[in-house]
């Protein structure tokens, strides 16, 4: 029963840190830059503490070491480092700079592609390539496992980015896929595969205490890309790279619309829905951000819970 104690108790841990990593935030002046071509709801959110997700970096590194420490564990958390680091970076880069830019988006992919292959290479020596393979049981990937890692990253770790947009939405959407990859180690009967996965579900819980509307808090790219990249990591850990479409349907819905978006308006210059990513098209239209979180909450339990009954983990 260690995975259901560890994810509440880095739930009740991340609840009791987050007004103390929000006071140092304001002293640092670390507030949120709000793009001018964003929703005009969101400009009132400028200001607000970001790169809150530096709390999630801490609490999966003291949970490994007090309750981890295996091979899996070590995987998914130099993913969250690596995927925080560059996180970190591209907030920091929009502090200094004085508007929500950051890093230019070539730089960050070609450091995403480097993360994700480097960290192929690690699976590929820690002998962490077999995965779930749909209708067909489970399949070494063997050197695939590099290339693969490498796309997965990039894509992870920009749609997770890409969903965090809207108070509590990235946080409770995330929680589910994390926790559906908890849940999925166990009915591998491979608990110690689960353990990470449920530190980051019980912390991204713990955040939503001060991240739904209205936020006091951000988790900013470092704890976006940090997430994404830890995602795609947790997946492979499970055996359930394949499936991570399916499982975090929802952020692939949210880049899917930006790519539709930005290749309809190049193409014919028409938008196809009011404003990208996904979740945007409903603010503009009105609606508030508590529904909406819920909504996308709901259809990533509905997507998790498919990915785990089709791939029937365990059988």
């Amino acid at each position: 029963m260690i995975v259901p104690a560890l994810f509440l108790a880095a739930l009740v841990i991340s609840v009791l840190i987050y007004p103390a990593a929000i006071g140092w935030l304001v002293r640092a002046r670390m507030g949120q830059q709000i793009r001018e071509e964003g929703p005009q709801a969101h400009h009132a959110k400028a200001g607000t503490p970001t790169a809150g997700g530096l709390v999630f970096l801490l609490v999966g590194l003291v949970f490994f070491l007090i309750a981890d420490r295996s091979k899996a564990g070590a995987f998914v958390l130099l993913a969250l480092i690596f995927g925080g680091a560059l996180g970190f970076w591209d907030d920091f880069a929009k502090f200094s700079g004085g508007r929500n830019l950051g890093l230019k988006a070539r730089h960050k992919i070609v450091i995403q592609l480097a993360t994700g292959a480097l960290l192929g290479l690690l699976a590929l020596a820690w002998n962490l390539t077999a995965q779930l393979v749909p209708f067909d049981g489970r399949k070494a990937l063997g050197g695939w496992i590099i290339v693969v890692s490498a796309l997965a990253v990039a894509a992870g770790s920009n749609a997770f980015n890409l969903t965090d947009g809207s108070d509590g939405l990235a946080a409770g959407t995330g929680a589910i896929s994390f926790g559906g990859l908890a849940l999925i180690a166990l009915l591998e009967h491979d608990p110690g595969a689960g353990l990470l996965p449920a530190v980051l579900a019980g912390a991204l819980v713990g955040f939503l205490f001060y991240n739904v509307f209205p936020a006091r808090i951000f988790m900013g790219d470092t704890g976006s890309l940090a997430l994404g990249t830890a995602m795609v990591a947790a997946a492979i850990t499970t055996g359930f790279l394949w499936y991570l479409p399916l499982l975090a349907l929802v952020f692939v819905i949210e880049t899917v619309s930006v790519i539709l978006q930005v290749a309809s308006f190049k193409m014919t210059g028409k938008r196809i829905i009011r404003m990208s990513p996904l979740h945007n098209h409903f603010i503009v239209a009105g609606w508030k951000e508590t529904p909406l979180a819920l909504w996308f909450w709901a259809g990533s339990l509905v997507a998790a819970a498919l990915a785990v009954a089709i791939a029937r983990p365990g059988v």
